[in-house]
Formats: C-alpha cells, sequence, structure tokens
C-alpha cells in the first residue's frame, strides 16, 4: 500500500511540475504532462529518485547517479587488478564505434567540429546519466568528475584502492582521446585538478572556444 501510494503522490507530482514547465508550451487543456504515454514510467522513476536520496542517512549522501558511479569504479578496478585497462578501453571504444563512424560521417559531410561533442556529451545516457551537470560551450565541455564522493568511501571500506587522478589517467582521458580518433576531431583534455576536479574537454585548435 506505502509503494502504491508513494508511486502515485510522485506521479501526480511530476504531472503537476510538467504542466507549469516549458513542455507545457502549446498543449491542450487538461494535458498535464508531455509524455502522457510514460507517466506511469515517470512516477516510477521519481520513486527510484526517492528511495535513492531517502537511503542517504544510512552510510553516507548517496546521488542520483550512486549506482552507476559504483558499476563504472568496479568496472575499472576489475581492468586494474587484472591489467587490462588499455584493453578495456579499446574495448569499449569498439563497442561505441558504429554510433560515432556514424557522426564521424555527418561531421565530414557538415564540417560542424561540434557535433562531435554533441555525440560524446549530449546524445548519449552513457554520459548524462553518470554526470549530473555538464557545462557547454562552443567547442567546449566542462563538468565535475563524479567519482570522487562515492569513491572516498569505497576506498574507506576496502573496496577499491583507486584514486581520482588514476581514474583521470587510465580511464577518463584516453576514452575522450580515442573518441575524437574515430570522430576525426581531435578531442583534448585539460590536465588532472585536484583541488577543482573538473573535468575540461575541448576540440584541439577550436578557434571559436569562449572561456570564462
Amino acid at each position: 500500500m506505502t509503494t502504491r501510494f508513494l508511486k502515485a503522490a510522485v506521479t501526480g507530482a511530476i504531472a503537476v511540475a510538467l504542466s507549469t514547465s516549458v513542455f507545457a508550451a502549446g498543449r491542450q487543456v487538461g494535458q498535464y504532462s508531455p509524455f502522457p504515454e510514460k507517466t506511469e514510467e515517470l512516477g516510477q522513476a521519481m520513486q527510484m529518485v526517492f528511495k535513492t536520496l531517502n537511503h542517504s542517512s544510512r552510510a553516507y549522501e548517496h546521488q542520483v547517479n550512486d549506482a552507476l558511479v559504483k558499476m563504472t569504479l568496479g568496472h575499472i578496478q576489475f581492468a586494474k587488478d587484472n591489467d587490462l585497462l588499455e584493453e578495456v578501453v579499446e574495448d569499449e571504444i569498439r563497442t561505441q564505434s558504429p554510433m560515432l563512424l556514424r557522426v564521424a560521417k555527418m561531421i565530414e559531410e557538415s564540417g560542424n567540429k561540434e557535433l562531435a561533442l554533441a555525440a560524446v556529451f549530449e546524445q548519449t545516457t552513457c554520459h548524462f546519466q553518470l554526470v549530473m551537470e555538464t557545462e557547454m560551450q562552443p567547442g567546449v565541455r566542462r563538468y565535475v568528475f563524479p567519482f570522487s564522493h562515492v569513491l572516498e568511501q569505497t576506498r574507506r571500506m576496502g573496496q577499491h584502492d583507486l584514486t581520482n587522478e588514476e581514474i583521470y589517467n587510465v580511464w577518463l582521458k584516453p576514452r575522450f582521446e580515442k573518441y575524437g580518433e574515430v570522430l576525426g576531431v581531435p578531442l583534448e583534455v585539460d590536465p588532472w585538478n585536484e583541488e577543482t576536479k573538473i573535468i575540461t574537454v575541448r576540440i584541439k585548435d577550436y578557434e571559436q572556444v569562449s572561456m570564462r
């Protein structure tokens, strides 16, 4: 009963919230959701968010991307323990190549290098479900390294022995650089900064970049 009540409550809440958002533009009177066929799914998603955030009192402050962060850390730790870091990165590039090559063709035809960053950041759930927020500028994408919060806890518990900088060097930076190779658009990753933990990826020699 409690689960059904919670599900109904969050479904109603999201419907009301969306009805007042930009999604509501152009809707007909009485139409409260931009995704009327997915209202139940939206309710389930919000229920998951509520459960995750409510779980924070038990060990540490959980974030919505917690499960994906932990799975990725386990993936990298396994590769490290078995001396497979280079192979794992290469395999990830291989599995992403069909999508990347499709975008590479679009870039070649249009000359629009910005499509390379859009393919890696905006158009893939692999990124925006892992990273809560990404700053977008022409030729540049920035975001806060998403692993530090959980890694602090898992290192304390002995689950992982990775460090932030290690993940940056052996997994994150090589992946972005190899994405650029497949896309035909060289991507550069700024050096690791332990203080800010901000990851900056830019298109090499992109003259129109406006930096803050």
